[in-house]
């Protein structure tokens, strides 16, 4: 009998998505997003606004950035619920951070990565604790960053994931 790690981060590289082996949705994503003009890019992320979690560019070395935005069909939302992704006013000034401390330091290379104008697509499997319960997810991310003006002196990243397998444990 084969055994598995119980958590799995693997960078899969943006050749994985240009070869077609991604989630159409984040394909697209991907497609409409690396085609867009540099002044359109905000224009170009409209139709995938629903999918995607916008976060600032003050990722530590140990946390991502803090989310400002999670949209109504985001991984996010799904994996950790419209209450936190819609927290009381003090929570949304500072930006949100994902209930899991484990999972907030996994992703920290990928914002790194976006931040240094390099698309990080990859795949997890990892448990997740959020409010007590804990359930093992896998999916598929796709990170990059861009300048919401010409005259930004900040970046702005923009996550898109895509859900595979959510096993809810008791």
């Amino acid at each position: 009998m084969l055994t598995r790690p119980a958590t799995v981060f693997t960078e899969l590289g943006t050749k994985v998505i240009e070869k077609g082996l991604a989630d159409p949705r984040l394909s697209e994503f991907y497609e409409t997003f690396m085609s867009a003009p540099a002044g359109a890019v905000q224009a170009a992320l409209k139709p995938h606004m629903n999918y995607l979690s916008l976060c600032s560019d003050k990722v530590t070395e140990f946390a991502p950035p803090p989310i400002f935005y999670v949209g109504k069909e985001s991984s996010q939302r799904l994996l950790f619920g419209d209450d936190w992704a819609n927290p009381p006013a003090p929570a949304a000034v500072s930006g949100l951070r994902t209930p899991d401390a484990d999972l907030e330091r996994a992703s920290v290379f990928g914002y790194n990565s976006a931040l240094n104008q390099v698309p990080y697509y990859g795949y997890a499997r990892t448990l997740v604790n959020v409010d007590g319960q804990t359930s093992e997810v896998a999916f598929e991310r796709l990170i990059v960053s861009f300048c919401p003006s010409a005259a930004a002196d900040f970046q702005v990243c923009a996550y898109f994931g895509v859900i595979q397998d959510l096993q809810r444990t008791f």
